[in-house]
């Protein structure tokens, strides 16, 4: 309410009118700001543009509105120039033709604008619930930018609606804030999202793995935001620290998914500062205190954000680069929406102990002839999130995790989760200009979904092991593994003594074609810079049979991993047609001798090694049901 001192003991009163007869105290060549989101006050722009006659140069600037914008229209160009801080679908086409501005700016900035009188406001039209019994009356569903557009605004002027909620928090505006009331009862405009396609439902799976119990989450508008949320039904104590939410955290709320008990700052509450969605969440958030509503300059403030452990951060993007640059405003040289609070949020969550900021997009644009994840920038196009910003990158391929990795690791991890058709075109790209190695290989891999049956995480003995499939930009990874070994762990994987992994062989072993062959990799954390602890693979020989070999870091061995791996791996097998397994096993690992023993392979001395040679034959049998369903 700080704000909002200045009108605390005002003693002009407040006057009750009609629309035409308050906005004709508006003056000309002034800067008008109007309401935002389903909060837009309808009625008093339909007697804006009705008295257009008494206004000449006035500019109108306001975020996203989801309804009419007619100030914008070619006709009246004379009376009102729209500059927007946020392209919605409404004043788009009047942003390409040239007929209204768009200024690029967080949306944490914008009330500072305002405060600083940089864009000092003359007059602000918003949209209330009718007065409580002190007088005072509510933003309802959008209080974003206002609070300090009211505040240094000459004239404010408010549309009461007995359909507004009356919202929390900082809302509630006390009485001598309104110059004009015009009474106007109608719908508040809706903002349905649908339901996702089938892209973002694989967006949505890919990164709920991602998304922990106790986690604070901001998610933009659209279908992956609400993707994300349809697969959260199995997580606890989830958070909201968000610019804006919609209709998808209905469920999840009733069903104390969402609980906010494990936030530092505002404890217990949702914080927002704008819902765009439909009258079922404008009821859910009438009179609930669980729901906090603040300022863009608290919600968003990076510092403010980052004061809450573990913030996730959901943003979409229009293109990304294979260094890691994202354009989320404009179509080349076509601007298409805005800054918003994008950047805000990424690095309000990487400043987050243990937080994390997302990138999410599809991987193929109009219908699928074009890729989003492309070599360099479209001509025109402006950089958003700065390469070194970006923490993960997520497509319905996977997920690319950039933070503190050089441009080639980077340049790989996006080419692997790039729609396969462009794979070849991007990493010859990242060849060209000398990125990667000369001879690095991509596989074309996804239409195999044998790999997606690997669990996430498995517990052995107290020790979680993060299991996925092993990846081209695991080069690294992988020799680290190698070099982390003792000498007679080496010796018994590989039956000589291999001092060294080189690139060459390294990226071989990364280089899994999933469509025949299989390997899994386990990793001592969840988070992409964890340590790899095992790895079980099977490599095909021939049509129908497949070398199969294990290997455990030394300090992971003896608690089952080994074993849980072989079972993996069989049942893998037989999805892949194969019906015979081979390995070869040196005469001193007697613990991997027992672990394929276990499973019925059959044992023969070895002429060509110092050890055995044993085989399974499968049988091509349904998979095992604890496949698909051993992970945690």
């Amino acid at each position: 309410m700080f704000m909002y001192e200045k009108y605390t003991y005002r003693k002009k009163k407040t006057v009750w009118t009609d629309a035409d007869s308050a906005v004709r105290n508006i003056k000309k060549g002034k800067r008008i700001l109007i309401g935002s989101g389903c909060a837009e006050p309808h009625h008093l722009v339909e007697a804006l543009v009705r008295n257009a006659q008494c206004f000449r140069d006035n500019e109108v600037v306001h975020i996203l509105t989801v309804g009419i914008a007619p100030y914008a229209d070619p006709r009246y160009a004379r009376n009102f120039r729209h500059n927007a801080f946020f392209i919605g679908h409404n004043i788009r086409e009047s942003v390409l033709q040239g007929h209204s501005d768009y200024m690029p700016v967080f949306l944490s900035e914008i009330p500072s604008l305002f405060k600083t009188r940089q864009m000092p406001l003359h007059a602000v039209l918003i949209q209330v619930s009718p007065p409580d019994g002190r007088g005072f009356v509510s933003l309802g569903v959008s209080v974003d930018i206002l609070p300090a557009a009211i505040a240094g605004a000459d004239i404010v002027v408010a549309q009461v609606n007995r359909n507004m909620p009356e919202t929390c928090g900082e809302a509630r505006i006390p009485p001598g804030c309104i110059d004009f009331f015009v009474e106007a009862d109608e719908p508040l405009i809706e903002f349905p999202q649908g339901d996702p396609d089938e892209i973002s439902m694989k967006i949505g799976k890919h990164l709920s793995r991602y998304i922990r119990d106790g986690d604070t989450l901001q998610l933009g508008i659209g279908a992956i935001p609400n993707a994300v949320l349809l697969h959260l039904n199995d997580k606890h104590d989830l958070g909201i620290h968000s610019e804006m939410v919609s209709d998808g955290i209905i469920e999840l709320y009733r069903n104390g998914n969402i609980t906010n008990k494990r936030k530092c700052l505002n404890k217990g509450k949702t914080v927002i500062s704008f819902v765009l969605g439909t009258k079922k969440i404008f009821e859910l958030i009438d009179k609930n205190r669980n729901f906090q509503f603040f300022p863009t300059e608290y919600t968003n403030d990076p510092f403010v954000i980052s004061r809450n452990p573990n913030v996730v951060s959901i943003n979409s993007a229009i293109q990304i680069d294979l260094t890691g640059q994202v354009c989320s405003d404009s179509i080349g040289a076509r601007f298409y929406s805005g800054f918003g609070g994008q950047v805000d949020f990424v690095r309000g969550a990487k400043r987050s102990e243990g937080g994390r900021s997302f990138i999410a997009l599809p991987s193929t644009a109009k219908n699928g002839s074009i890729s989003r994840i492309v070599t360099s920038l479209s001509a025109g196009a402006g950089v958003v999130t700065t390469r070194a910003d970006v923490h993960y990158v997520a497509t319905e391929y996977g997920v690319a995790y950039l933070h503190g990795k050089n441009i080639r690791e980077r340049g790989l991890a996006l080419v692997q989760i790039a729609h396969p058709q462009f794979r070849d075109e991007l990493l010859a790209y990242l060849k060209e200009k000398h990125y990667v190695y000369i001879d690095q290989r991509t596989i074309k891999d996804d239409d195999s979904l044998i790999k997606d049956n690997i669990p996430h995480s498995v517990t052995f003995k107290g020790k979680t092991v993060y299991f996925r499939p092993l990846r081209p930009f695991d080069e690294k990874a992988i020799q680290d593994f190698f070099y982390s070994h003792r000498p007679e762990t080496i010796y018994q994987r590989y039956l000589t003594n291999v001092e060294a992994l080189p690139h060459e062989e390294a990226q071989t072993r990364v280089s899994v074609d999933y469509n025949k062959d299989m390997a899994i990799a386990g990793f001592d954390d969840w988070r992409p810079y964890a340590q790899m602890v095992c790895l079980g693979r099977y490599i095909r020989d021939g049509k129908d049979q497949a070398e199969v070999g294990l290997v455990v870091k030394e300090n992971y061995q003896g608690i089952g991993i080994g074993k849980f791996m072989c079972g993996h791996l069989i049942e893998s097998a037989k999805l892949h047609g194969i019906t015979r397994l081979f390995a070869c096993v040196a005469h001193s690992n007697a613990p991997m001798l027992a672990i394929f023993k276990r499973f019925g392979f059959s044992v023969k001395e070895s002429r060509q090694i110092q050890g055995y040679y044993l085989s399974l034959d499968i049988q091509q049998s349904a998979p095992s049901p604890s496949l698909a369903a051993s992970g945690q």
